[in-house]
């Protein structure tokens, strides 16, 4: 779930969140270096310069710790860029993580959020990856209970992504043009969540801000949702787009129907994954 109440004073916007992470993902490896920082990566589209946020990460480190220290970094890219999948804020707090423990965990995992905080709003859910509620602008991390935790792990989804990417910015640029409509009370993001954690119907939870503003430009992601929807799959854009998820239930469509809906919708290029929660 993912509700956007609206601009904050400091100009980011203020949400309400309910984030998993998946067993699917991308590969950090992390080595010392004697001189440089460096990144490797086996997607010639990532960018590998200062702007990448794990060399931002190193440079953060370095920061706190006072003294020059340096790694090598070589990225397995599985997770689609530009797809509101957080993979490059998941990179970004994995490398603190690696790095830490290089140096013989100099630091707690609260300084490591607060390090994460100040890369990205998305990154301090990424330092433990605990099934968690987000709020403020995405960097106050509450864990959900253990049973309520315990309830999503292994839970079976499949995601979905085209060949297209949605940018960030653009996407809250939306919001804002939008409003007041585009936004969602607090209290209903609230409420849905209790709900959730009352009854236990996770379909129910399915709610994101941006799936209506950003389906309006493209009309490949909302026309394949309500066609999903259609047969009866628990379905939901994640993020800012432009990857999506359907759950995959007992009383919902199996992983094939869906799979063959997508690709009849994006093509048979589309990225596929079949996963679970973790």
């Amino acid at each position: 779930m993912l509700s956007v109440h609206g601009e904050r004073a400091d100009g980011f916007h203020a949400l309400t969140s309910l984030v998993v992470a998946l067993g699917f993902g991308d590969t950090l490896t992390i080595r010392p270096s004697r001189a440089e920082d460096v990144l490797h990566c086996s997607d010639p589209v990532v960018p590998l310069g200062p702007e990448n946020l794990v060399l931002k990460a190193a440079a953060a480190i370095r920061e706190r710790l006072c003294r020059e220290v340096f790694f090598e970094f070589t990225l397995d890219k599985q997770i689609p860029m530009g797809a509101g999948l957080g993979g490059g804020s998941g990179n970004a707090a994995v490398a603190l993580r690696g790095m830490n423990q290089l140096l013989g965990v100099p630091f707690s995992n609260a300084e490591l959020h607060e390090i994460a905080a100040e890369l990205g709003s998305d990154c301090p859910f990424f330092v433990e990856s605990a099934p968690a509620l987000i709020s403020g602008r995405g960097e106050v991390v509450e864990p959900l209970v253990a049973s309520v935790a315990a309830g999503l792990r292994g839970k079976r989804l499949v995601l979905f992504c085209p060949d297209f990417a949605v940018k960030t910015p653009w996407a809250y640029e939306c919001l804002a043009a939008g409003a007041p409509k585009t936004y969602e009370p607090v209290a209903n993001g609230a409420a849905r969540i209790e709900r959730y954690i009352q009854q236990g119907a996770l379909a129910d939870l399915l709610y994101n801000s941006f799936e209506v503003p950003v389906g309006q430009k493209y009309l490949a992601i909302s026309t394949l949702l309500e066609q999903l929807r259609d047969v009866g799959a628990a379905c939901l854009m994640s993020g800012s787009g432009s990857c999506c998820f359907a759950l995959l239930e007992k009383n919902g469509p199996a992983a094939g129907e869906i799979q063959r809906i997508v690709r009849d919708a994006w093509g048979e290029t589309v990225f596929w994954v079949e996963t679970s929660i973790s």
